[in-house]
């Protein structure tokens, strides 16, 4: 799907395997003024896409699409159209951001960003600057991330939690049974201490893990 624009153009390129998302996107980016949006659905698609009609002036990179390996991915479309591309993710944790950063990544765009401010932000990557969100600066910068002891793919479920995603949302963004998704839960409320996916979703977002 393109909605193409042939004056003063910014190239996008959006970067998920959530067709409903991507085309939502590609449809609120593409009222903007100036921009050329389209969307493929993985990182082989990506590759080709920009091997054919060579680098975008922004690309939004799905950070959990199933069976990606987040940085390796990155790091491929990095490879292959240089700047502007960016982290498109809402389960991406601090440590993980600021690993992309340091990959050459051009910024983090959460899922959950206002379709306006989604604009600026590209419009600020196109122009060659590094995007976060202030919340996360501001997280990052001061104080640690939370001292628990979820593992990296429990904190993945938990964001997602976070979000109200349930169950069989979950064991597909992350390619994963329902049943490992369910005894991820119960292990996340029993580190947290609390009774409920609910419970655990009010505590993550007091404390800053989601």
């Amino acid at each position: 799907m393109t909605i193409e624009v042939p004056e003063n153009r910014v190239r996008v390129l959006v970067v998920d395997d959530h067709l409903l998302l991507a085309e939502t996107v590609v449809l609120a980016l593409g009222k903007g003024s100036g921009l050329e949006v389209e969307a493929v659905s993985g990182v082989s698609a990506a590759l080709e896409r920009i091997a054919e009609s060579g680098r975008f002036d922004v690309v939004l990179l799905d950070y959990s699409m199933p069976g990606g390996d987040g940085l390796g991915a990155l790091r491929q479309v990095i490879a292959a159209n240089g700047k502007g591309v960016a982290v498109f993710s809402g389960v991406a944790t601090p440590a993980v951001i600021e690993r992309a950063l340091a990959e050459g990544a051009m910024g983090f765009i959460p899922k959950t960003l206002p379709l306006k401010s989604l604009e600026s932000a590209v419009r600020m990557i196109a122009q060659g600057e590094v995007f976060v969100p202030y919340n996360y600066v501001l997280q990052v910068m001061g104080k640690d991330e939370p001292s628990t002891n979820l593992k990296p793919r429990e904190r993945q479920v938990l964001a997602m939690v976070c979000e109200g995603a349930q169950n069989k949302e979950i064991a597909y963004r992350l390619n994963l049974s329902e049943v490992i998704v369910k005894a991820d839960v119960k292990s996340i409320c029993r580190k947290l201490g609390v009774r409920n996916r609910t419970e655990a979703a009010m505590m993550a977002r007091n404390e800053g893990l989601c």
